[in-house]
């Protein structure tokens, strides 16, 4: 009698991934790279598994990185690997999910915009460890852990993203900012001396004397952001990055309070009403075609006297949050960065500065203009991926 082990395994779709294991994914996985035109062979399937094993499966990108390392034998493969992982490991599950999403009817919910936001589907138990006689209901379950979109994508840098996934990336990006689109509270705090007096306070604070009105418990509005402002750099080094940043910053606009937004590389350029007026889709386009320095070099100092010079008056002040997303690579004066920033600082309320290279372990802020700006920064944070943006946002729920 022949052993289901001693069958030739049919080839597993994404699909059916879901509802294996990793081990059966990783296998699966070496087909396909297999038939593709990789050099694959048992022993290297089986170094895969054990490394896989080693590094655990909550890893989504130590995983990756064992599989690349076990079965690419050749740099020249390396754009076809990647082009593959994605497809098999990342286009699967978002198909599956969309599949689950439509039949549960899930999208269709009133709160939902068309597009519709995943909700985070978590991770499955680590093993499942059954009986004799569970032994054909666990053929049916999960086995390991399998990872959400949310997470396979949190920390991939954007630049390795490919094509195709920005409306994704949207989705993920409206559930990291679903807490702050919430109107603000108009509660108050208590202080010394104030216009308005705490009536819940009063008789008890006063219960001491017997009664009569001696103190008068005061009241004021707790201090309110009224206005967050974004400077987003478009040199040809930020490219990478701009789009989901713009695209964070178009759905902040959702936000019940005032966002202003620019755009500088050698000039200052406001986008606000196009990012407002425009699907994100039409706004790039039509912000890549008004901004006539796009991709080109970087003048941060002078771009920012321009803005303190023309819009600052109007725009910063004590309950305003500044926000910049730039590498800090400045061609230009460096002195001028430096007092730009400093006149900056003294006018908001925060100062943030969000740069896509503090992503990397090795990144130290080296260059003149970073080195410049940085004693005038409130909070340094990384823009690089979905982890950076979740960061920025907890630090904007923070401070709003």
């Amino acid at each position: 009698m022949n052993s289901s082990a001693d069958k030739k395994p049919a080839r597993v779709s994404p699909d059916t991934i879901l509802e294996s294991s990793v081990a059966g994914g990783v296998i699966s996985f070496g087909r396909v790279l297999k038939e593709a035109g990789f050099a694959i062979s048992i022993p290297s399937v089986m170094d895969a598994l054990r490394g896989v094993s080693c590094v655990g499966p909550g890893d989504f990108y130590a995983f990756k990185t064992v599989l690349k390392a076990t079965f690419l034998t050749r740099i020249e493969e390396s754009a076809a690997f990647e082009r593959l992982f994605y497809e098999f490991w990342i286009e699967g599950l978002w198909e599956k999910f969309e599949d689950d999403l439509a039949k549960t009817g899930a999208g269709d919910e009133p709160s939902q915009s068309d597009e519709g936001i995943p909700p985070d589907e978590g991770a499955f138990p680590a093993e499942a460890v059954v009986s004799d006689s569970q032994e054909e209901e666990a053929q049916n379950a999960h086995a390991y852990v399998m990872y959400s979109p949310r997470e396979i994508l949190r920390e991939h840098d954007f630049k390795d993203i490919p094509a195709g996934y920005d409306e994704r990336i949207a989705r993920i990006i409206r559930e990291i900012l679903a807490p702050l689109l919430r109107r603000f509270s108009a509660r108050k705090r208590a202080v010394p001396y104030g216009t308005a007096i705490d009536f819940r306070k009063l008789m008890r604070r006063n219960v001491r004397y017997g009664g009569e009105i001696v103190e008068l418990p005061r009241l004021t509005p707790r201090r309110r952001i009224k206005r967050l402002v974004f400077l987003c750099d478009v040199s040809g080094s930020m490219n990478p990055y701009l789009r989901f940043m713009l695209r964070f910053i178009k759905e902040v606009q959702q936000m019940p309070t005032r966002v202003e937004t620019f755009v500088f590389a050698t000039r200052l350029h406001r986008i606000t009403p196009i990012l407002s007026r425009l699907p994100f889709a039409r706004a790039l386009q039509e912000v890549a075609h008004t901004v006539k320095d796009w991709s080109g070099g970087t003048r941060i100092g002078s771009c920012l006297g321009e803005f303190n010079a023309f819009r600052g008056g109007g725009t910063i002040g004590p309950s305003t949050v500044l926000l910049i997303h730039s590498d800090g690579w400045d061609r230009g004066d460096i002195g001028l960065l430096k007092s730009e920033m400093a006149r900056i600082h003294r006018r908001a309320y925060r100062v943030l500065w969000i740069n896509p290279l503090l992503g990397s372990p090795a990144y130290e802020p080296t260059c003149r203009g970073m080195q410049a700006a940085l004693p005038y920064v409130d909070s340094f944070i990384p823009g690089h991926n979905i982890a950076g943006l979740e960061r920025l946002a907890g630090t904007l729920r923070g401070l709003l």
